[in-house]
């Protein structure tokens, strides 16, 4: 097993089930006591309506401030691309340049030793009229080849200075981008951490977490009612699931959207994320998940119940497990700091490994999520997770 970083090293399953009864259920991983807040003893309803209010507010604060860190990111990759294709363009730019060099300077030649376009040594001294003729028909031919030699030369030679300025430009807005994404990213850690706390502290009172899981249920109704019907065949029952936590359908609905009200939330704990479906990436790819900030090393779990496997890329995703639902569907999880456990049949709930920063987000924890129904091509996971979660 690969070492794990800020997470406690068991394979057990009294472990999972501690952890999943801790965070699952609750929403929590460890959280510090939050300076001010109400004490959670009191049950009143008022007061857990209260604090169930500042919760939310603090998820919607996380989401947020991850919304914003995530589109910087994309800000910064597209400029990212734009330089990458600009240095193109001008690496083609320069070589079209070189390669009508040499006609330059033999156009510049040529003109030396005529004295000016008074005519070609060369062909002086004819005689006959019908000679001088052709002489001077060539003569016209090669001063147009010149003319537009030069011509061109000169055009390119703008078209370069402007590329130069294009990416000069670029690479200054490139650099700023840099400093908006750390600050970003910087404030959404600091939101999720806040939320952390806040959470720790206001979810030991059931009745909060009462009205919290209402307030989710609501949302996804609101959120299948706003998608409209669903359109052919329901693709995914929940059949597989145990009920332990969820058990629910899903399918595209008229307007596109897919929704799969059968999984629970990938991270037990903290989370900050935004719709980030398909934002510029790196390499001229787009984005096909959802991206989950939270802290280094904070449990995910599966989604639904079914075959795990684990997959490694040292390029972009970094460690990584495919997780095949018996539902048809298939999900895909990047970026993990570790695996809990190997390949193997897991429930719904279960720990699967930990939030990290593997493959290509090296310094950004966050688990990047991805749903692909009936095991196909992902669709935008965002209005599943974002009830789910």
């Amino acid at each position: 097993m690969v070492a794990r970083p800020h997470a406690p090293r068991s394979g057990s399953r009294t472990f999972g089930a501690l952890v999943t009864a801790a965070t699952l259920t609750m929403g929590l991983v460890v959280g510090l006591p939050a300076a001010g807040l109400a004490t959670p003893a009191d049950s009143s309803d008022a007061a857990a309506q209260k604090a169930a209010d500042e919760i939310q507010a603090a998820r919607d604060r996380a989401n947020a401030a991850a919304d914003a860190a995530f589109a910087a990111e994309s800000a910064l990759d597209s400029l990212s691309i734009e330089v990458a294709n600009t240095e193109i363009e001008l690496a083609d730019l320069e070589a079209r340049a070189g390669s009508l060099q040499t006609g330059v300077e033999e156009v510049a030649v040529q003109r030396f030793v005529s004295g000016g376009g008074g005519g070609i040594p060369l062909l002086s001294g004819l005689d006959g009229p019908s000679a001088q003729a052709q002489a001077d028909v060539l003569i016209e031919i090669v001063s147009d080849t010149s003319q537009s030699t030069l011509d061109e030369y000169d055009a390119l030679s703008k078209e370069l200075a402007d590329k130069r300025r294009s990416l000069e430009r670029a690479k200054d807005q490139q650099a700023q981008a840099i400093k908006d994404h750390e600050a970003a990213q910087a404030k959404a850690l600091a939101e999720v951490e806040r939320l952390k706390k806040i959470e720790a502290q206001r979810l030991k009172d059931e009745k909060v977490r009462k009205i919290l899981e209402a307030a989710r249920i609501k949302a996804q109704a609101e959120a299948l009612a706003k998608a409209g019907n669903v359109s052919g065949s329901i693709v995914n029952t929940g059949a597989g699931n145990t009920g332990k936590r969820r058990s629910g359908a899903a399918g595209f609905f008229d307007n596109g959207v897919y929704v799969d009200g059968s999984i629970i939330c990938p991270v037990a704990g903290s989370a900050g994320f935004g719709d980030t479906w398909g934002a510029p990436r790196s390499g001229g790819r787009r984005h096909q998940g959802v991206d989950m900030m939270s802290d280094m090393g904070t449990p995910l779990v599966a989604v639904v119940s079914g075959r795990l496997s684990l997959w490694s890329n040292g390029g972009i995703a970094g460690l990584a497990v495919h997780l095949r639902g018996n539902n048809g569907n298939t999900y895909f999880y990047a970026h993990l700091s570790a695996y809990e456990g190997g390949e193997r049949y897991v429930e719904q709930g279960d720990i699967i490994g930990y939030v990290g920063d593997t493959g290509n987000a090296d310094g950004n924890p966050h688990l990047h999520f991805e749903i692909r129904p009936g095991g196909g091509s992902p669709v935008n996971p965002y209005p599943s997770v974002r009830p789910a979660c």
